[in-house]
């Protein structure tokens, strides 16, 4: 939806992983405040406000009392959230319960489920997606040990239809080339992914107009899974394999390659970017710093470094806020104060919308085909009402 996320799919396979002792981790802190200043953060559409840096507090008393109410269905069966409506009253999953395994809608105040499209095995078969305003579209697994063969969907949520937009592509023998682990773009009448269509870590991004069906190929050769950008297509990319890439931009608009914004001209070997088109937030390329900026012509500067041991596994933005994951634990940032907290016991994910809402998702609390993961939902104003340093 708005920049790259590695996606609920992989974020429950890395926790079931830690069950077994099998994925990173470090009993230090969660994270620490950088020590440089940071850049003025404010929402989107408003002045930027000063914030001399991101520092950690402890979640308030409205955060405490979110966590502490989880939404009912995550509480009996496995619930993924794909994406959440502006309103924060839907959310977009994929789930597993006795009567229906698949993609649907997921009434939040009311816990209705609504299906919008069935897996053909519930054993097997898992999705990950992201949701635009009006279309969701996912990808489509069929293997619990590759991601690899998957199938492109999207669903009009205005006319409830739901289409096959692509498919993976298979080598000679049969076997699905390699793709990049991210949950499809979108935005407004457009999707985008990243697929595997050769030897050697080749990649194609394809580009769906989802008022017409039609695929574009934008772009081929070593290239890494794309996001939005207000008008923009953008994406990372090298010359060739181990190279360091940098972004790459095309525009709807035109249908041509075209420069990148001031922000993003300067970022290099990372696949973790997330934008709403006014803020801008990545990861350095050893996973170990984040990167903010308020506006597309201010580059943006250092606001928080991990200690030792410890990486970020995930990012999103939303309004007001940013969301990060690491191989410890979640995170919530009020952007205007710069204060975050940990919102997770451990590992987890956030998925954010448009709207002030962000889900939280609790790692499973045991190893299972498909776990409970207690789902919260947390109001971004209630992060943090005082700046760091005050």
């Amino acid at each position: 939806m708005m920049g790259f996320r590695a996606g609920g799919l992989v974020a429950v396979l890395v926790a079931v992983l830690a069950l077994t002792g099998c994925a990173a981790s470090d009993p230090g802190s969660g994270g620490s405040p950088a020590g440089a200043p940071a850049a003025g953060i404010g929402h989107a559409g408003t002045p930027a406000s000063a914030v001399p840096k991101f520092c950690a507090g402890r979640p308030p008393a409205a955060v405490l009392t979110a966590l502490s109410r989880a939404v009912p269905e995550s509480l009996r069966d496995e619930v993924v959230p794909l994406g959440l409506s502006a309103s924060g009253q839907t959310a977009y999953v994929s789930v597993w319960t006795p009567s229906f395994s698949g993609v649907a809608a997921l009434s939040l105040p009311g816990g209705a489920l609504h299906p919008i499209l069935r897996f053909g095995n519930p054993a097997t078969d898992q999705a990950d997606g992201a949701w635009g305003g009006k279309w969701l579209v996912w990808e489509q697994t069929y293997s619990l040990q590759s991601l690899d063969d998957f199938t492109v969907f999207g669903w009009n949520s205005v006319t409830g239809a739901v289409s096959r937009l692509g498919r993976s592509l298979a080598s000679p023998e049969g076997i699905a080339w390699p793709s990049p682990w991210h949950a499809p773009a979108v935005s407004g009448g457009y999707a985008a992914w990243a697929q595997g269509y050769g030897p050697g870590g080749l990649v194609q991004i394809r580009l769906v107009d989802l008022r017409t069906g039609q695929v574009t190929v934008v772009a081929s050769g070593h290239v890494q899974a794309p996001f939005f950008d207000v008008g923009l297509l953008v994406w990372p990319g090298s010359e060739h394999p181990g190279a360091e890439t940098r972004l790459h931009a095309y525009s709807l608009a035109t249908h041509r390659s075209v420069q990148l914004p001031a922000v993003l001209r300067s970022v290099r070997g990372t696949d973790f970017v997330a934008t709403d088109g006014v803020r801008t937030a990545y990861l350095s390329p050893d996973l170990t710093e984040l990167f903010y900026s308020p506006a597309p012509g201010r580059a943006a500067v250092p606001v928080l470094r991990l200690p030792a041991g410890v990486q970020f596994a995930d990012l999103a933005i939303g309004r007001g806020v940013l969301a990060w994951t690491t191989t410890q634990a979640t995170y919530l940032a009020n952007t205007v104060t710069g204060a975050y907290v940990q919102v997770t016991p451990d590992y987890g994910y956030a998925v954010t919308g448009a709207g002030a809402a962000v889900i939280v998702s609790d790692p499973p609390a045991s190893k299972a085909a498909h776990p409970a993961l207690a789902m919260h939902v947390v109001e971004s104003e209630a992060i943090g009402t005082h700046a760091c340093g005050r």
